[in-house]
C-alpha cells in the first residue's frame, strides 16, 4: 500500500473536526476517555498475554448500532492510545464496518482501512495545526527539528517517538533518512532529557468505560443477539 495514495485531507478533516466535537485545543492531548463516553462506545482496557493490540466491533445497524473496543494494556501506554485512536476510526468512520481483530504489526500495512486508520489517529493524536504551534519556526524546515523537541511534542500529545517521526514523514517535514537518524533508544533519550519513563511502559491495567451490561442487555432484548451470545459477552468481560 503506497500511503501517499490515501485520501489524507479527508481524515485530517475527520480527526480536526472530532477534536472541535470535543472542545480539544490543536495544542493538548485528545482525551481519549471523553470521546469514548461522549460516542456511547464500550472501550475495554485489559491486560492480553496474545500479540494483540486491540480489536473493534460494531452491532447493530442505522442509528442503532453499539460500538465496542477492546486495548491492549499489556503494552505500553503511549501505544495504548495509538491503538484505542485506530479503532475510533474503523468505528466511527469505515464505512459498513462490523469488526476487526489488531495484531502487533509495523507502521506500513496493504490494507487501505489499516492505513486510513493509522493516518487518522496519528492526526487526532498530533494535530498538524498544534505541531507547528508548539515547534519553533526555524525547525521547520525539512530535517531541521531537534531531539529536544521531539521529545517535548511527544510527552505533550502523550504519543510514541515512532508515530510522531512517521506523522512528520507525512507532513514533509523530514525525510526517510531523517526519520532513520532520530530513530533508535528511545528510553535512553527520555531519561537524558529529564522526562517520566511511564509513557514507555505498560499500565497492565482493567478499565471498563461505558455501560456495556446495559448496551448488551438491550440487544438481547432487542433480539440482536442471542442469549448465548449475550452470556458470552458478559463472561469475556469478567461480568457474569
Amino acid at each position: 500500500m503506497n500511503w501517499k495514495a490515501v485520501n489524507d485531507q479527508e481524515l485530517e478533516n475527520f480527526a480536526m473536526l472530532l477534536r472541535q466535537e470535543m472542545q480539544a485545543p490543536a495544542t493538548e492531548p485528545i482525551i481519549l476517555e471523553k470521546v469514548i463516553r461522549e460516542k456511547n462506545i464500550i472501550a475495554y482496557f485489559q491486560p492480553i498475554n496474545e500479540r494483540l493490540s486491540g480489536m473493534a466491533i460494531a452491532v447493530g445497524q442505522d442509528n442503532n448500532i453499539c460500538r465496542f473496543m477492546l486495548v491492549n494494556t499489556n503494552h505500553q501506554f503511549c501505544k495504548q492510545r495509538f491503538t484505542a485512536c485506530h479503532e475510533l476510526y474503523h468505528l466511527l468512520y469505515q464505512k459498513n464496518f462490523t469488526s476487526i481483530v489488531e495484531k502487533e504489526r509495523i507502521v506500513e500495512t496493504d490494507d487501505l482501512e489499516e492505513t486510513r486508520a493509522n493516518h487518522f489517529a496519528s492526526a487526532l493524536l498530533m494535530p498538524e495545526m498544534g505541531l507547528r504551534m508548539l515547534t519553533p519556526i526555524e525547525q521547520q524546515r525539512k530535517d531541521a527539528i531537534t531531539m529536544g523537541t521531539l521529545m517535548m511534542l511527544q510527552y505533550r500529545y502523550l504519543c510514541s517517538h515512532g508515530a510522531l517521526l512517521y506523522r512528520l514523514l507525512r507532513l514533509g517535514w523530514i525525510s526517510k533518512g531523517y526519520l532513520d537518524k532520530m530513530s533508535g533508544d528511545v528510553k535512553m533519550h527520555v531519561r537524558g532529557y529529564g522526562y517520566n519513563p511511564e509513557l514507555y511502559e505498560p499500565t497492565k491495567k482493567t478499565r471498563l468505560l461505558g455501560d456495556y451490561n446495559l448496551i448488551a442487555r438491550e440487544l438481547l432484548d432487542k433480539g440482536i443477539i442471542t442469549k448465548g451470545r449475550y452470556e458470552q459477552y458478559l463472561s469475556a468481560m469478567k461480568l457474569s
